[in-house]
């Protein structure tokens, strides 16, 4: 092998293990970032909405109503299919007829994680035009979602279903 192919070689190759390093750098940092985001909306999870979801539906039993609190943890299915973290309030009213189908989400309001761009959805009742209560898609920083955002959400839902 001449020395100016080993060079020119030796040359393609150093640049191509920088790209792979820099590559390998930004697929981690990525995954760090996902993971910390995850645990930040656990956080927010057990230290704010749960409390708030527990204390509106202690409420709502005492009169009577059904009350059902769901959580779902990040996860990825065998199939690539992402389910996203999150937490939901059903209520079923007394006196009212139960929802027609699991999916109906009339009476309930869900708090979950959108991993891909690390925001925070807010669907609270009857699907909005976009998608929920924040405007486009209803996303919210992680940072903007505090108690009283969810507690009124939780005012919110509860005069919908049973206004």
């Amino acid at each position: 092998m001449s020395e100016g192919l080993r060079a020119d070689l030796t040359r393609m190759f150093d640049a191509y293990d920088i790209r792979r390093s820099a590559d390998a750098a930004r697929t981690q940092k990525s995954k760090e970032d996902d993971a910390y985001f995850l645990e930040l909306f656990a956080a927010l999870r057990r230290d704010v909405v749960w409390p708030v979801f527990e204390a509106a539906g202690t409420m709502l039993a005492e009169r009577g109503h059904g009350v059902e609190i769901d959580e779902q943890e990040f996860a990825v299915d065998a199939g690539g299919k992402v389910l996203e973290a999150g937490i939901s309030l059903r209520i079923a009213p007394a006196g009212m007829p139960s929802q027609l189908h699991a999916g109906d989400h009339e009476r309930s309001l869900s708090i979950t994680t959108r991993h891909y761009n690390k925001t925070v959805w807010i669907s609270n009742g009857r699907p909005q035009d976009a998608g929920g209560v924040a405007g486009a898609k209803g996303a919210y920083a992680l940072e903007r979602v505090d108690r009283n955002l969810v507690e009124e959400n939780v005012v919110r839902l509860v005069a919908a279903v049973m206004g």
